[in-house]
This record gives structure tokens, sequence and C-alpha cells, in this order.
């Protein structure tokens, strides 16, 4: 039983390690679904702006209507969603405008 508990343990700290802090800002409807304006995360290193995405669309499926054209901005650079995300990012989901 130790030993499972050490590995545990270790397997544990590994994943602690290489874990990473992003701030993620929602923006209009997006606040609304998920009830916050942001959240701060925490992501596995190497997770992507769209794995993101797709994590918070699992969260929140009402966002999945507008997965097709999400803004998407990472730092307040509007961004691809295959850039692989660093510690200390911030994202920001905002759905499409409309009106005129």
């Amino acid at each position: 039983m130790f030993e499972y508990r050490e590995a545990l343990t270790n397997s544990h700290l590994t994943a602690l390690r290489d874990a990473m802090k992003i701030k993620v800002k929602l923006f209009a409807a997006f606040r609304d679904i998920a009830g916050a304006k942001e959240e701060d995360i925490t992501v596995a290193e190497g997770t992507t702006v769209q794995q993101l995405l797709e994590n918070y669309i699992a969260r929140f499926p009402q966002m999945g209507k507008f997965r097709e054209h999400i803004i998407l901005s990472v730092n307040k650079d509007y961004g691809a969603p295959t850039r692989v995300l660093r510690d200390g990012d911030e994202v920001s989901f905002l759905p499409p405008v409309s009106g005129g």
C-alpha cells in the first residue's frame, strides 16, 4: 500500500509541476452562460487555445452554438486556435458581434 501511495504522490507532483495558471475572460453572452466574467484556471503544459475552448464548450454546452464564430485572443492579440498557451497567459472568448 505504501508504494502505491508514494507513486500516486510522485505522479501528482509531476502533474502540478507541469501545470500552468491561465486567466480566462468571458464577454457578453459567454459571461451570461458561464455566470462569471473571468476565471483563473490551471491547465496542463502544452494546452492549445482550441483545447481550452473545447473544455469550456464541454462545461457550458450553450457556448457550442457559437463554435465557428468565436473570436479568440491571447494576451489581447487575436490568435489562432492552435496557439500553445504559456503560464500566465490571458485568454479571451468573445462571441460574434451582431447589430447595426
